[in-house]
């Protein structure tokens, strides 16, 4: 798949042509060192990374520090509170976040996958699949290797996206979270690292974060259909997870520049390249 070959080297390309647009859209306008935080949803992380070197390449009197995974939530209370000045979510803003200030639009979407390690001998999964692995019906691959379900806390946005795909896959996921010795994975990073490392691990993750992260994870076929920029763009695809930049009218200037970025040519060139469509 074309979007799941792209390399470190894609990448650093993707980041000095960048610059080079970034040049001509914006004029430096910072004299002295400015400094701002990002924090949010883990999977986003590192295509926020990829962002701020490529604006750094041209702004070097800006110093942005992307924090570890707060999560959604932890990274909007942690906006509101003025720890961090940018706040990345995968949901939605709720109406009580929306009435303490919080300002949000979304700047791209990702395939919402269900990924195994690469030498899971496996390669698409269906509905009726899910329904069968999270109910505990189906407890190995076809090769004999046991399934080993990896689950997310209850009400976040990973297991709510799994709910939503049918009546019956919300059932069987209800199932699996009462059922005893089920292992749990907070974060986007600890998800993926246990699907890597857990011999026939088998779980939630986004096209983004595997490309961006570099993670030795295949994302399965959903129905038939390959997980990637172009199904996603052309809806066949029907998993997506939208990604939401947050701020506040108190946002600094430095950071708002940034935002720009985000939304100009240059920053949708990274965004297209790490598993990303425009909304």
């Amino acid at each position: 798949m074309r979007t799941l070959q792209c390399t470190l080297k894609d990448l650093r390309y993707s980041l000095a042509a960048a610059a080079v647009m970034l040049a001509s859209l914006l004029t430096p306008a910072y004299a002295q060192t400015e400094a701002f935080r990002i924090g949010g949803t883990g999977g986003a992380l590192a295509t926020l990374q990829l962002l701020a070197d490529a604006y750094s390449q041209i702004h070097p009197e800006i110093e942005i520090t992307v924090l570890p995974s707060l999560g959604s939530g932890g990274g909007i209370k942690a906006l509101l509170a003025g720890a961090i000045q940018i706040a990345v979510s995968s949901r939605p803003l709720k109406d009580t976040e929306t009435k303490l200030g919080a300002i949000a639009f979304e700047y791209g979407r990702t395939a919402f996958v269900f990924a195994v390690g690469r030498n899971t001998a496996i390669e698409a999964v269906t509905t009726q699949d899910l329904v069968d692995i999270y109910s505990g019906a189906l407890q190995h691959w076809p090769d004999g290797a046991q399934i080993r379900l990896m689950l997310r806390p209850v009400g976040d946005s990973d297991s709510e996206m799994v709910r939503s795909i049918s009546p019956e896959v919300r059932q069987a996921k209800t199932l699996a979270e009462k059922r005893p010795g089920m292992l749990f994975s907070v974060t986007d990073q600890e998800t993926a690292d246990n699907l890597e490392k857990i011999s026939g691990a088998f779980g939630p993750s986004t096209l983004a974060q595997i490309i961006t992260e570099q993670r030795a994870l295949k994302p399965l076929r959903f129905n038939g259909i390959e997980p990637s920029t172009e199904t996603v763009g052309d809806g066949s695809y029907p998993l997506y997870k939208p990604l939401f930049i947050v701020t506040t009218p108190d946002t600094p200037a430095a950071a708002q520049q940034f935002i720009s970025f985000i939304r100009s040519a240059a920053g949708h060139e990274i965004l297209a390249q790490t598993g990303y469509v425009q909304p």
